[in-house]
């Protein structure tokens, strides 16, 4: 059974077990660039098989790309039929983006 939430911001329903696929896509890269990027004093060969084990930390790049344009491609399918289709996407993104920047 899928829950949906509303989003309030939106309007529109959310698939909370999406977002958190994209959180744990997030946390895989972070900890890839962790265990292989931070010296960690002598090798071990825990410390090694983690590495090895997240070496694949570009997949978790790939996830949540992959995530986030499924999602993005539902919100343009759900205001294809909007008489300014364009013009409320790239509001929409640009009110999300925007704020980062400020």
């Amino acid at each position: 059974m899928t829950r949906l939430s509303i989003d309030s911001n939106a309007g529109s329903e959310r698939i909370l077990e999406l977002g958190g696929l994209r959180g744990l896509a997030i946390f895989l890269v972070v900890l890839s660039h962790y265990v292989t990027s931070v010296p960690h004093g002598r090798s071990h060969s825990l410390v090694e098989m983690i590495g090895t084990a997240l070496g694949l930390g570009a997949s978790g790049v790939d996830l949540f790309f992959i995530l986030s344009g499924f999602l993005i491609g539902g919100i343009l399918l759900d205001s294809r039929q909007s008489p300014n289709y364009y013009r409320t996407f790239y509001l929409r993104r640009f009110h999300r983006i925007f704020p980062l920047y400020c």
